[in-house]
């Protein structure tokens, strides 16, 4: 049979608290994550994925909203024009 891990060993890799509905939860993972990952993420992920590195990639709605902040005026209508293509 495979050696369990202590409750000690396990909350060096990870830390709990309770959602806003009062469920608990995986608050933070303080190592790396073997396998598959369920479920909602909410804050920073850092790392990789397989060796590959995250990227973020900007909506339309996104690049909207900043390109309105930004008021860049060719830009902009191009993100519209692409975001009224994808009826998001």
């Amino acid at each position: 049979m495979d050696e369990q891990i202590t409750l000690e060993e396990a909350l060096e890799l990870v830390t709990f608290s309770r959602n806003a509905k009062g469920i608990w939860a995986v608050k933070d993972v303080n190592g790396s994550v073997y396998g598959s990952v369920y479920g909602e993420v909410v804050g920073e992920v850092v790392g990789n994925i397989k060796g590959r590195d995250w990227d973020w990639i900007e909506t339309p709605k996104e690049k909207l909203q900043r390109l309105l902040e930004e008021k860049g005026d060719q830009e902009l209508l191009e993100a519209f024009n692409q975001l009224e293509d994808n009826n998001d």
